[in-house]
């Protein structure tokens, strides 16, 4: 390995060591109690690492909101296949719901609308964030399913928003503002149902 490989090696652990203790601290005290330097110290990193990796803590809580939705939410690999359209909805739903419960998108849902009294900046960007990476992926992957003609054309920022809403109704906003919330037995069934609701209304 070279010295430049070397470098890069560790400048990518490090970053990757900082997001990670950066999103532990912002789950455990919120965005405004979290303090830079404790982050870094967890990172083991210093303050100034920290920050040529991240302008400011703002940006380092931007990017553990994109890191937590781009290592699920994928979807580029169904827009050139022939899958069905009620697949496709399946594996929507199902990495919707994998984003939200097990990498953590609730939680930072939450601490987003709990700064949003003492910083409705910060709070209107990072749920921007959270929102509109998922919607912009649905939008293309739609506008490819009408291409397909497995779609009924239709203006897709509107259908990848109401599939979204669906999903949003039935698990992500119970188990916002309950913690104790887990998904039913029957999560499977009803996002079966959300599909047929949604094939009746789009199915070419």
């Amino acid at each position: 390995m070279g010295l430049e490989d070397y470098r890069r090696n560790v400048s990518e652990a490090k970053h990757a060591s900082i997001l990670q203790a950066g999103r532990a601290v912002f789950l455990r005290d919120g965005f405004s109690r979290a303090a830079v330097a404790e982050i870094a110290r967890d990172a083991d990193v210093s303050t100034a690492t920290l920050y040529k990796h991240f302008a400011s803590k703002e940006d380092l809580f931007a990017a553990i909101i994109m890191d937590a939705i781009t290592q699920v939410e994928d979807l580029s690999d169904l827009e050139g296949t022939e899958t069905a359209l009620a697949d496709i909805l399946l594996t929507i739903g199902r990495t919707y719901l994998t984003n939200q419960f097990e990498r953590g998108a609730n939680d930072l849902m939450r601490i987003v609308i709990a700064e949003t009294t003492t910083s409705p900046a910060l709070a209107a960007e990072t749920l921007h964030l959270l929102t509109e990476r998922r919607r912009q992926r649905l939008v293309a992957l739609f506008d490819r399913c009408v291409e397909r003609g497995i779609m009924k054309p239709n203006n897709t920022d509107l259908s990848a928003q109401l599939l979204s809403g669906m999903i949003k109704e039935l698990f992500v906003w119970p188990a916002i503002f309950d913690t104790s919330f887990t998904l039913p037995s029957d999560t499977e069934d009803k996002i079966r149902t959300i599909i047929q609701v949604f094939l009746a209304r789009y199915a070419a």
